[in-house]
């Protein structure tokens, strides 16, 4: 399919460049300045747009194409030398849907324009063909009210166990009130962004919720704004300006939704911490317990050991008694004192494997206590 694309770029050897490059698909329209730009009133498929230009600068350009009325949603591309975060929040700001650094490369820019041209012309299919299954939702949405809609997601946060499918509930609670943006669910086990038709986020829109969610738990922008909570961001690109007092009730649902998002990758992230935990004491338990075996077996050998070693000690003390000419008094003394000392080093084995039963029990309890539900 042939777009028609709005090139506004006052260096001409770049124009040109861009104008080859698109031509062998599309229908480029090269214009030197904004002005010259906002003086066409198209329509377009695709603008690519300078920052940096005489008279009109790219960021009012765009403020003064998204204020107008017939090109008020045509994406928007920004080209520009600068790759700051300013710059490409200042564009968001403006308006834009994507940013493209210069010098351009060729695959980058064919990639990028057919990218946003197959999702302009996907939300433009999904708009004509669900346009009855919005008028049931908001119908839908009039009987339960608005706050339906937040009740929903928090019942169907419950079943989520990961962040993938806590996002796309987030988007599906977003579409409930007919709004476009995306959503990010961050966490211990790492980051999840999603647009509002359930596509992995796009570069500008994921930089712009990474620099934006510090800046304020809400963050208004005309028809666009961000939610944010400490593991959940909402980007929401389609205000309804036009209705004061429903923006205002969105802005509530909004942090709403967010913050319900926020506690439930708080419980996965307790939940999964706590799991590791519960496997690291139980691989502890389990090197404890080969020990406290290992401990026996050592015990029962030298109390053996020990056993035979003074059973040989009496036998060779008998034996030495006749050559020492000692009185029977004197025998009966030593052998008794030998005697006495193996009951005594014996009863020491025989406390040590007390104490490794204790010990064993010990263990045996911080096992089942380890294997119990929290």
């Amino acid at each position: 399919m042939t777009a028609k694309i709005a090139v506004v770029e006052d260096d001409p050897v770049l124009a040109q460049l861009l104008q080859d490059l698109l031509a062998e698909r599309h229908a480029p329209v090269l214009f030197g300045d904004g002005e010259a730009f906002l003086a066409d009133p198209g329509p377009w498929d695709l603008v690519l747009l300078d920052i940096e230009m005489p008279g009109l600068d790219g960021y009012e350009t765009c403020r003064r194409l998204r204020a107008g009325f017939d090109n008020c949603d045509v994406p928007v591309m920004f080209v520009s030398v600068h790759d700051t975060p300013e710059a490409r929040i200042a564009a968001y700001k403006a308006g834009g849907d994507d940013y493209l650094l210069k010098p351009v490369a060729d695959d980058e820019l064919r990639h990028k324009v057919e990218l946003i041209l197959r999702q302009q012309h996907r939300q433009r299919d999904l708009a004509a063909m669900s346009s009855a299954a919005r008028q049931a939702a908001f119908s839908a949405m009039s009987t339960m009210g608005e706050l339906g809609a937040v009740l929903e997601f928090m019942r169907a946060s419950f079943t989520c166990n990961d962040y993938d499918s806590l996002a796309r509930a987030l988007v599906q609670s977003m579409g409930a009130y007919g709004l476009r943006g995306g959503v990010q669910v961050r966490g211990l086990a790492g980051c999840v962004s999603l647009t509002s038709d359930g596509e992995p986020g796009r570069p500008l829109e994921v930089a712009i919720l990474e620099n934006m969610r510090h800046m304020g738990r809400i963050v208004e922008f005309r028809s666009r704004a961000v939610v944010n909570y400490e593991h959940a961001s909402l980007l929401v690109q389609n205000l309804p300006l036009d209705d004061p007092d429903k923006v205002g009730r969105l802005r509530d649902h909004l942090a709403l939704l967010a913050e319900a998002a926020d506690a439930r990758v708080g419980s996965l992230d307790a939940a999964s911490t706590l799991s590791r935990q519960q496997h690291g004491i139980e691989h502890a338990l389990g090197g404890i317990r080969d020990s406290v075996h290992g401990l026996t077996r050592f015990l029962g050998r030298n109390r053996e050991q020990t056993r035979v070693i003074m059973l040989d000690l009496m036998a060779q003390l008998e034996h030495t008694f006749t050559l020492l000419g000692l009185t029977p008094e004197q025998e009966a003394m030593i052998s008794e004192r030998v005697q006495q000392a193996t009951v005594e080093a014996l009863d020491l084995f025989d406390e040590a494997e007390d104490l490794e039963a204790a010990f064993a029990d010990v263990v045996d309890q911080l096992e089942a206590l380890s294997r119990s539900p929290a």
